[in-house]
């Protein structure tokens, strides 16, 4: 492959210097890749699942953050992505400025049709890479992935019911984050 037929990469900096955007922009080893916006069905599976982890992090002794997308994080050099929603097992600084430098514990994408693979293969790469515990990837007909151990390299299909030793008393009602009909 020529040099010139490269296309043009962005370095940390830049990326992180690009206008604020409340699209999910990323940088992956320099290219910048931007996903087209969240369908109102996607937003609404977030949402209802952001609602869920937050109601459990609350009942824990233990500060537990849980963010969602868009929030810039930084997995490693050139490595900045927005996890569609993710929780940390502790205290996070809310104020700090720039990226986020702490590895979330768990990483969740809310996968479109039109991926054409990027969240689950190589999303799972990165964040296994990172130190991610484990990943769970909810797709917009209703199944839902759960993946942890080595490399993020164990998987499960979720059944109506998702639980975890990550997070010890929380459940997952699959089926109560789509809306019906």
């Amino acid at each position: 492959m020529h040099a010139h037929h490269r296309p043009a990469t962005v370095s940390e900096e830049e990326f992180l210097a690009l206008p604020e955007s409340m699209l999910k922009v990323e940088l992956l080893d320099g290219e910048v890749i931007m996903a087209p916006s969240p369908s109102l069905l996607h937003q609404d599976i977030l949402r209802r699942l952001v609602l869920e982890l937050g109601l459990w992090a609350r009942q824990q002794p233990n500060p537990v953050f849980v963010g969602q997308n868009p929030v810039d994080i930084r997995f490693g050099p050139d490595r900045i992505l927005q996890p569609d929603a993710f929780v940390i097992l502790g205290a996070v600084n809310l104020r700090q400025k720039g990226p986020l430098t702490r590895i979330p514990d768990l990483c969740i994408e809310v996968r479109s049709p039109n991926d054409r693979g990027y969240d689950r293969v190589t999303k799972r790469l990165l964040y296994a890479e990172a130190g991610v515990q484990e990943y769970w990837v909810v797709h917009l007909d209703g199944a839902m992935e759960r993946w942890w151990g080595e490399g993020l390299q164990d998987a499960e299909q979720v059944g109506d019911h998702l639980t975890t030793p990550l997070l010890p008393g929380f459940t997952l009602d699959v089926r109560s984050l789509f809306p019906e009909g």
